[in-house]
């Protein structure tokens, strides 16, 4: 596992004993005058851990139970942290949660979403759970949230199938986005930054009474980079991947996105609170060739209608509905070919698409108050996901392909929450049936069009136990189990147009996961430390893997294939601190090490050994954050991450095997207070300072350096 540990990982290792050490000895010997006022400061930091913890409850276990004695290991970052961070320009929430323990993010380009691999699972789609507002969704549909409208993200780490249903082999995240707060007010600020990028934002919060609001507004529009460079493109077609030159990126890609934001609130302060939110996006993508257009003006929508209701003394009732919808037109050229030693372009437009996909959840849950020691949780969720993928010749309507599917999904689970010997021991057990029908499903690319409906089921299951053995040290321990039926285009759909063309394979069996985990907190109030340690273990089976292949008979085409892999087994260590080392200066640090190998592939014994795809070896970040808010703000953020492939065979080739890399991120801001009412904010950022150049996913690279200069203005109510 350590065999690949690059010198800017010792690096972080050194820095991070400098730092502690001298730390501890330093609160050791400081005089009681000081130690009086640490002991102000630490009951502050003391508040805002528990308030944090608060926030991440009722992701990590379902429930609103005290957030000291929950099992689940969970973290979250708030509002506070995301405003602390530099502006990437990767503007989504994996760039702000890639510093917790076992989280590691790849990008592809900036209108997708990020690849959020949880705790070795590897895999981003078919292992972790995304959520918004706690209603599960399609990862693709969380573009729709723009970082401005974001609350907080909370993580939860382990197999959570039987909280959130299917894909949480390695866990869930869970985006929970702004409400009105009294005193907020209107804000408006614009950015401009480094490829030609401009970014607009206004918002109007308040609460008033028993009513809250917040609407904003927020535009990011820049002249792009080179998402998949010529001389990378080049390089892949004379290593055999000759179908990359066609979409090669010979100018820039530049963008086009708009966000519309709306939450708005009412508690009666009784018990009975009723919210509704929506997101809307709609984005353009130039696809770095002329009529190549990878994303025309697609419109997203993520809404949500949530209803609370207090029982009395012994138990809540919540309901929650929506409505979310994805469209991606977008419009192909020919495309670029390498001949005699150059890329040649066709810009004939040769072909257009409409892929469009509806989801409406339904989700009823009960807590049960068994006392004061006990809480029974049921619930019963239900939606129906449709898809359809319409293909036309050129700019005609004449119609090349169709493919359109129906999913409906049923759900129950039951979960019961414990507490013995004066609530310093918690147990935790939860279990879930799901169901799938897959039906109305046409496929005019397979000989049989009109295949019968499919369905499956199945059962998973989730336990914890959390011991206070005293107000500094708490040992936990979780076990849980998760399923992933598959990805529906990947039994059905027989793709034949376009760049990229699919071969259906019905006989896919279900991916099921396991895993264990065992961990410590450790909180010494008085110097403000707070330390994480978890080990884990798991095995995934019947891995279902995807090739990208150059197709057989059309050289500049890739031909997606999928497969069952038997084994693979997932172990390694989380190691998490927060420390600070003065008034206004904080540190923070993560490091995973993680081993994730494929065990057993009987159709490819060539496999086993290898890694199972983008679950690097070692990964984290260190951070400090200085706050003081009357002369400056700033913080720095180094990051590493070890090499890592995108496929599970291990292709030794560009892109494919990712290189290990660090990087540098810093960010300057203040708020300037002009009058009673009205605030300057301004900022700088700074990320990847010295101009990494490493591939995000495969064929897509990293921008390189991006610096940007905020500033806003705020009117307070």
């Amino acid at each position: 596992m350590l065999r690949s540990l690059s010198a800017g990982f010792v690096f972080c290792l050194t820095i991070l004993t400098w730092i502690c050490v001298p730390q501890l000895v330093w609160a050791a010997e400081t005089s009681k005058e000081k130690a009086s006022e640490e002991k102000s400061q630490n009951q502050t930091q003391a508040q805002k851990e528990r308030a944090i913890l608060e926030k991440i409850t009722v992701t990590a276990t379902r429930t609103e139970v005290d957030p000291d004695l929950s099992p689940v290991d969970a973290y979250s970052v708030d509002r506070e942290d995301i405003k602390a961070q530099p502006n990437y320009y990767m503007n989504n929430f994996g760039e702000y949660i890639r510093d917790l323990p076992g989280v590691s993010v790849a990008q592809y380009y900036p209108w997708g979403p990020p690849w959020v691999h949880l705790r070795g699972t590897g895999h981003f789609l078919q292992r972790t759970v995304y959520l918004v507002d706690g209603v599960p969704l399609h990862a693709f549909l969380s573009t729709a949230i723009n970082v401005n409208d974001i609350e907080r993200v909370d993580v939860v780490l382990g197999p959570s199938s039987a909280l959130y249903g299917a894909n949480a082999a390695g866990g869930a995240v869970n985006i929970i986005t702004r409400k009105g707060k009294t005193g907020e007010g209107a804000q408006m600020k614009a950015s401009y930054g480094q490829n030609n990028t401009f970014r607009s934002h206004a918002e109007v919060s308040n609460q008033e009474g028993n009513f809250d609001y917040f609407f904003s507004y927020s535009g990011d529009i820049s002249d792009g980079y080179q998402m998949k460079p010529i001389d990378g493109m080049v390089d892949l077609y004379k290593k055999g991947k000759t179908q990359y030159v066609k979409q090669a990126s010979v100018e820039d890609n530049r963008y086009e996105y708009y966000w519309f934001a709306g939450k708005v609130g009412w508690d009666n302060n009784k018990g009975t609170s009723l919210s509704m939110a929506i997101n809307y996006q709609n984005r353009y993508l130039y696809g770095g060739q002329p009529n190549y257009i990878i994303n025309d003006h697609g419109n997203t929508v993520v809404s949500s209608l949530r209803l609370e209701q207090k029982m009395g003394d012994w138990g809540r009732l919540s309901a929650t509905t929506g409505y979310q919808y994805q469209s991606i037109p977008d419009q192909e050229n020919v495309g670029a070919k390498y001949v005699n030693g150059r890329v040649v372009v066709d810009d004939t437009i040769s072909n257009h698409s409409e892929w469009d996909r509806t989801r409406i959840p339904l989700e009823v849950q009960s807590d049960f108050y068994l006392g004061k020691h006990n809480v029974l949780t049921v619930g019963v969720s239900a939606a129906q996901e449709k898809e359809t993928d319409d293909t036309y010749k050129g700019t005609s309507s004449l119609q090349t392909y169709r493919y359109k599917l129906t999913t409906d999904m049923f759900a129950l689970y039951l979960q019961d929450q414990a507490f013995f010997f004066d609530d310093r021991l918690s147990v935790l057990a939860g279990i879930r049936y799901d169901y799938w029908r897959y039906h109305d499903i046409y496929d005019s690319g397979s000989s049989n069009p009109e295949p019968d409906d499919v369905t499956k089921d199945h059962v998973t299951y989730r336990g914890g136990v959390k011991f206070k053995v005293n107000d500094t040290l708490s040992l936990r321990s979780n076990a849980g189990t998760a399923y992933w039926p598959g990805n529906p285009k990947w039994f059905f759909q027989n793709l034949n147009t376009g760049s990229t063309w699919r071969e259906a394979n019905p006989d896919l069996k279900p991916e099921e996961t396991w895993m264990v985990d065992f961990g410590g907190d450790i909180t010494l109030r008085r110097w403000g430390t707070l330390i994480k340690a978890t080990a884990y273990y798991g095995e995934i089976k019947n891995i279902m893997a995807y090739t990208y292949e150059v197709h057989p008979t059309e050289p500049d085409t890739t031909l997606i294939k999928s497969r069952n892999i038997g084994k693979a087994e997932i172990y390694g260590l989380e190691l998490y601190l927060q420390q600070p080392l003065t008034k206004h200066l904080f540190f923070t640090g993560s490091l995973t090490l993680n081993h994730s190998r494929i065990t057993e592939d009987q159709t490819d014994p060539d496999n086993v050994g290898n890694q199972l795809r983008n679950s690097p070896d070692y990964f984290g970040s260190l951070g400090l954050r200085y706050l003081h808010p009357e002369l400056i703000n700033g913080e720095i953020v180094f990051r590493f991450s070890d090499d890592r492939y995108y496929d599970d065979n291990n292709e030794d080739l560009p892109y494919f095997h990712m290189d290990a890399y660090q990087t540098l991120d810093a960010k300057i801001w203040r708020d300037w207070k002009l009058s009673k009412d009205w605030v300057l904010n301004t900022s700088l950022s700074a990320v990847n300072i010295f101009d990494e150049q490493y591939a995000t996913e495969i064929v897509y690279v990293n921008p390189g350096r991006y610096v940007e200069f905020m500033v806003g203005l705020r009117y307070l109510f």
